[in-house]
């Protein structure tokens, strides 16, 4: 029997079996709900509260900002 492998192949064969255990996966992105606390910038202005209700377009949005429902696209969203 013989090795047809080096040890540097070998270390580095171990490596690449580890990186996976070492490499934060991506963030699986959370579609937004109603009752869901969003924040976010729209038109340079800050934001943040609760969504009342999607738009029929499906890209807006609004939110409960304050006691004062504010329409924001949904792509606004930073967290």
């Amino acid at each position: 029997m013989t090795n047809d492998t080096s040890p540097n192949e070998n270390e580095y064969l171990a490596a690449i079996a580890a990186l996976p255990e070492h490499t934060p996966s991506r963030a699986v992105r959370h579609e937004p709900a109603v009752g869901d606390f969003v924040s976010g910038v729209t038109a340079g202005k800050r934001w943040s509260g609760h969504i009342e209700w999607f738009s029929d377009d499906g890209k807006t949005m609004v939110v409960n900002v304050d006691h004062a429902w504010v329409g924001v696209p949904i792509a606004d969203i930073t967290h």
